[in-house]
């Protein structure tokens, strides 16, 4: 995986040789701040910045070049970051040294942290087992107010950092410490929202090739690639794109799944496949359970994270992109958001008035029927609740994203809402660490053209994903295209859960969670009744306090090990001064 870690003069001469130990690289350094990465990080110049990670031209195959000058007379960030916007697209962060400033691009693959430090500041993607106290920031400590925000607002999960002391940067945000407001939010959905293509087609064939242009550009590296078949629409779209662009060959596609009928995805697995002419490994998951140190060993980064509970999964993908020495592990996921699969009542809100979309592809008459047959609905309680929304404010949660700051039409800003939940997707796994984690449907160019598409497009004739299965059709089994629903995990997660309580039980009803009453106790119990779980369980919601509960004891524990450090160089301080008086 790509990480790096960006120190001020006084922390690098503390971490440097501890960092080197762990196999991190210097890989740039001034007289302000010194850069280290992971193993095989790509590291760019763009006139004052340090590009960190992928970097790809628009239109143009393959990685940038090595050192990159921006089209611009000036050095300032805003300068560059603009350039870097209108001419390339990556998984990447632009660092500038000299300005303390910091840019995230838009897809979010790698994360930005920044903190102050006594001669300086810091940036980092992770932190780093290896950084020493001198490295951190002095307030350094568990964000309880910010992880009772996740609690009580699904949508802030996996996207709040849940430690004070660091400060996360939004996809798309610049950020200049010392300045007042410190972040200003380059990119911005509601930009591309505003500018909505031409006509359906036209949004079709713009999402149509904007995945093929994201796909050739992770395949361009030339080292084997793993993908994950699941049977579903988006990693079907992966699959068949990755195989219609010659990159198959070098591709080892899997299919994990499971004993239960109406869970097991492989005959869709197998005609994606069979279309494609590509080869499937299937790889049977064994029921999971989690004990005292499976909760313990949990991946966690600067964020809670949900990609390693289902463990057997997690480590499995790892273990497959091991054994295929792949460079690259490419899914679908995020593909929900970006097609826009769930059904919303507030697509009615695009049929007339300020977020008409014209042309209609469709008559206004034939439009409203879609959608009511789509949210199993009557045209008139539709407009009705559209005049009602109409009405009212917009409810925005206990948590504030800076991609939802400005107007949008109705369906379009849940839409929003929805990918920048999809952040989450980039939290700490096994699969991650192993190699690159890469969601192709969440990089810059799909999420400019789809944010573009109205969402009476995407899910024309009132279905959902209809653009994406129009788009790729051709590429498609009918049995994968035509697809309305899922393989149901909910009793597979559910017996997982039951064989997991005897460790569940006092990690959670007995966790630092209960005890700051962040979670109530006795409505935790009730989520473990063996026969809700299994039947109806609210696995999901549960898998989210799981998360949340072994961050807090993963940093409870780290902060502890700090503040010892911490100490223990205080008294070797008091010690030499002593001998030295």
């Amino acid at each position: 995986m790509d990480g790096y870690v960006l120190l001020s003069p006084a922390a690098t001469k503390a971490a440097q040789s501890t960092l080197a130990r762990n196999g991190w690289t210097k890989a740039r350094a001034t007289s302000s701040a010194a850069l280290f990465v992971r193993p095989y990080t790509p590291v760019r110049d763009f006139g004052s910045a340090w590009i960190v990670g992928d970097l790809y031209s628009r239109g143009a195959p393959g990685p940038a070049p090595a050192v990159l000058e921006p089209k611009t007379t000036t050095a300032s960030p805003e300068a560059v970051v603009e350039a870097l916007l209108s001419g390339w697209w990556g998984r990447y962060v632009a660092l500038f040294p000299h300005e303390a400033a910091a840019f995230r691009d838009p897809s979010g693959h790698i994360d930005c942290f920044t903190w102050r430090l006594a001669d300086g500041w810091a940036a980092a993607s992770e932190p780093p087992d290896a950084l020493p106290v001198e490295a951190w920031p002095l307030d350094l400590a568990i964000d309880w107010d910010g992880l009772a925000s996740a609690i009580e607002d699904p949508f802030a999960s996996g996207m709040v950092t849940g430690l004070r002391g660091l400060s996360p940067l939004a996809p798309g945000g610049l950020r200049r410490l010392g300045a007042s407001p410190p972040d200003r939010q380059m990119w911005r959905p509601a930009t591309f929202a505003g500018r909505p293509h031409a006509s359906y087609e036209a949004s079709r064939d713009a999402v149509r090739s904007a995945v093929r242009e994201v796909l050739q550009a992770e395949a361009s590296h030339g080292g084997p690639l793993l993908a994950e078949i699941s049977g579903g629409v988006d990693s079907a779209i992966v699959a068949t794109t990755l195989a219609s662009i010659g990159a198959s060959e070098r591709t080892r596609f899997i299919n994990f799944h499971i004993a239960d009928p109406t869970g097991d995805e492989r005959p869709f697995a197998r005609a994606v496949a069979n279309q494609a002419k590509i080869g499937l490994e299937e790889i049977a998951k064994p029921e999971l359970w989690l004990d005292a140190g499976a909760l313990g060993a949990l991946p966690v980064g600067f964020r809670p994270s949900l990609n390693g509970i289902d463990r057997h999964y997690d480590g499995g993908v790892a273990e497959q992109a091991m054994l295929a020495g792949a460079s690259r592990i490419l899914t679908g996921q995020g593909g929900d958001m970006v097609f826009f699969q769930a059904p919303s009542p507030k697509v009615i809100g695009e049929l007339w008035g300020r977020w008409t979309r014209r042309p209609r592809a469709d008559p206004l008459w034939r439009q409203l029927e879609d959608a009511a047959r789509w949210n199993r609905r009557s045209v008139w309680s539709l407009l009705g609740e559209a005049i009602r929304d109409a009405a009212r404010p917009s409810a925005t949660g206990a948590f504030r994203h800076p991609w939802l700051e400005e107007a949008l039409a109705p369906a379009k800003r849940a839409q929003v809402r929805m990918l920048a939940r999809s952040q989450a997707f980039h939290g700490a796994s096994l699969r991650g660490r192993q190699t690159r984690l890469i969601h192709p449907l969440l990089h810059q160019p799909v999420l400019e053209a789809i944010l573009a598409t109205p969402v009476v497009d995407l899910a024309r004739h009132g279905r959902g994903r209809f653009l994406a299965r129009d788009a790729f059709g051709d590429q498609l089994p009918a049995v994968v295209g035509n697809r309305r629903s899922k393989g149901d995990l909910t009793a597979y997660y559910g017996r997982m859960v039951v064989r997991s309580l005897p460790a569940l039980t006092p990690f959670l009803l007995d966790g630092r969670l209960v005890q700051q009453r962040l979670v109530d106790r006795a409505a935790l119990e009730t989520l473990f009744d063996p026969d809700r779980l299994i039947y109806q369980g609210d696995y999901p919601r549960l898998f989210e306090i799981i998360a949340l509960e072994a961050f807090v004891r993963h940093w409870e524990g780290r902060l502890g090990s700090l503040a010892a450090a911490s100490a223990g160089r205080e008294r070797r301080a008091a010690n030499h001064g002593r001998t030295s008086a």
